[in-house]
């Protein structure tokens, strides 16, 4: 397997994403690489170039020695001294994109917000870039996240099509012999609709709720099927924008403090092959 690829911004959610590595790292026997991206300050168009080097080398040296005092400060150090440290003048969503079409990597960690982006979003923009985007697995964590991996809950719909993704958790499931709880979805069809359409006659209500297999209720559905199983990660292969959609409806308070999240990239369309019917 490949080395294993955390985006580390100093969030108490970046911290659990970093931790959760640490498990898998020893089951698998992969490196873990922490990338950081940073910015020079903006409105220095008048200056030389040779001050502008200057400006350069010291912002990396300090990005260099801020990463360090992080892992000091948050990482155990026999976890620390053997984490490699990637610093780099860049913006996070271009750099971490060009490290993994390096394919070096496995998988990639993320905390679901940063600690700049807005509060009212529990999952930020650079953790759903990369669950759309990334061609490799991502494990999402949240700031009082804590996987063990003592046990996974396995979010399955039998159309989604992610060949780097089955072989991933095909590995990470033999070499942590990992006790999987599994829970096929079924995708809704135009028979939920008439489903709901006969209860609406049958008992002819006033108001008539039609609850349905996506958004929050089914975030909130895997979580506590995750929270029954003791499971501490839901790997969820499927579609993963009805969960993206569902989060960002919900508190950061409701996703916290429970399992982490993996998801897994999907077959671009044009290499699906045709299934046959049944």
């Amino acid at each position: 397997m490949g080395k294993l690829l955390a985006g580390i911004d100093y969030s108490a959610a970046s911290v659990r994403a970093l931790e959760a590595l640490f498990p898998l790292r020893q089951a698998i026997r992969s490196p873990i690489v922490l990338y950081h991206a940073y910015q020079l300050p903006k409105g220095f168009p008048f200056l030389s170039a040779h001050v502008i080097e200057g400006m350069e080398a010291e912002a990396e040296r300090s990005a260099q020695q801020q990463m360090r005092r992080f892992l000091e400060e948050s990482i155990p150090r026999a976890e620390a001294r053997r984490i490699r440290i990637v610093t780099q003048r860049d913006f996070l969503t271009e750099g971490l994109s060009r490290h993994l079409q390096t394919r070096q990597f496995s998988l990639l960690a993320l905390g679901a917000r940063g600690d700049a982006e807005p509060e009212e979003e529990p999952i930020g923009f650079h953790a759903r870039h990369f669950i759309l985007q990334s061609p490799i697995p991502v494990l999402i964590t949240f700031p009082k996240t804590t996987v063990r991996w003592k046990r996974l809950l396995l979010a399955y719909e039998p159309s989604f099509r992610s060949p780097v993704g089955q072989r991933f958790l095909r590995q990470v499931v033999q070499r942590l012999s990992l006790p999987v709880a599994g829970l096929p979805l079924i995708r809704p069809d135009l028979r939920i609709e008439r489903i709901h359409s006969r209860i609406k006659k049958m008992l002819r209500p006033e108001t008539y709720h039609e609850v349905r297999w996506e958004g929050a209720y089914l975030v909130r559905l895997l979580l506590q099927a995750a929270k029954f199983q003791n499971a501490d990660v839901i790997a969820y292969f499927a579609d993963p924008q009805i969960i993206l959609q569902g989060m960002r409806a919900m508190s950061e308070q409701e996703l916290d403090a429970q399992a982490a999240w993996l998801f897994f990239p999907r077959m671009p369309k044009e290499e699906v092959e045709p299934q046959p019917y049944s």
